[in-house]
C-alpha cells in the first residue's frame, strides 16, 4: 500500500502519532545497528519523516532524546524531515523543532518551494538541509521556470550554508544537469529503489554522477 493512501488516513485518525513513534524508534535502532556492525562504512545519516501532528505534541523533542538514548544512535546521525507547512504557523511545532535541533539532530525541510512562504521560513526554522521538490526536478533538462528556480535554490543554500538535496531524480540526464548547477546531493529512482535494511550498507550509487 502506498504511503499516499495510508498516511492521510493515519493523520485523520490520529494514529500517525503512535505510528510515527514506532518508525522513529525502529529507524534509530537500525541506524545504531549499522554503526555497530559496519563502523565507518555504515550509512552516514538516517532520515525520518515527522508529521505536523507529531510536532504539535508538546514533549516530542524529549521523545526524540529518549529514543536516541535508548538506541545509542548519535544525534548527528539522525535527520528529522518535516514539511514546510508543519512549522508555518510557529507555536508548539517550531518550539519542539528548535529543541530537537539543540540535541544535535539535523533538520531537513521536505518538498521545499511548494509552501506558502518558503523563503521567510528560513529565518525562523533551524534547518540544515533543503530538499528541493520533485516538481522542480521533473523538467530540469528542458529549461524554463522550474530550471531557473532550481538554479536559484542552490545559490540560496550555498549562501546560507545549507545542504541542498534534489528530490525525485529519475534519469541520468536530470542527475547530470543538477550536478552542473551545483547540486551534490540527490535522491530518487535513478540511484536506487527502496531496499531492505540488510542491503543498504553494501549499496553504492551510480558513479557516473557525483552525489
Amino acid at each position: 500500500m502506498s504511503p499516499v493512501v495510508f498516511i492521510p488516513a493515519a493523520e485523520r485518525t490520529g494514529l500517525i502519532v503512535p505510528l510515527g513513534a514506532w518508525i522513529l524508534e525502529e529507524a534509530c535502532r537500525q541506524g545504531a545497528a549499522w554503526l555497530y556492525e559496519h563502523g565507518d562504512a555504515s550509512p552516514k545519516t538516517v532520515t525520518v519523516n515527522v508529521s505536523a501532528r507529531q510536532l504539535r505534541e508538546a514533549g516530542f523533542a524529549d521523545e526524540v532524546d529518549a529514543v536516541l538514548r535508548r538506541t545509542g544512535l548519535p544525534a548527528h546521525v539522525l535527520t528529522v524531515e518535516i514539511t514546510e507547512t508543519a512549522v508555518f504557523d510557529g507555536g508548539t511545532a517550531l518550539t519542539e523543532l528548535k529543541a530537537i535541533a539543540a540535541l544535535g539532530v539535523n533538520i531537513a525541510l521536505d518538498d521545499f518551494g511548494t509552501g506558502h512562504s518558503s523563503l521567510s521560513l528560513l529565518r525562523t526554522c533551524p534547518a540544515d538541509i533543503l530538499k528541493v521538490d520533485k516538481s522542480f526536478v521533473d523538467d530540469i533538462t528542458e529549461g524554463g521556470q522550474h530550471a531557473v528556480v532550481t538554479a536559484a535554490l542552490i545559490h540560496i543554500c550555498d549562501g546560507l550554508r545549507l545542504r541542498a538535496v534534489a528530490e525525485g531524480v529519475e534519469t541520468a540526464d536530470q542527475a547530470a544537469e543538477l550536478h552542473r548547477l551545483g547540486y551534490r546531493y540527490a535522491q530518487g529512482y535513478h540511484y536506487a529503489r527502496p531496499l531492505p535494511a540488510e542491503q543498504i550498507p553494501a549499496y553504492r550509487p551510480p558513479l557516473k554522477v557525483a552525489v
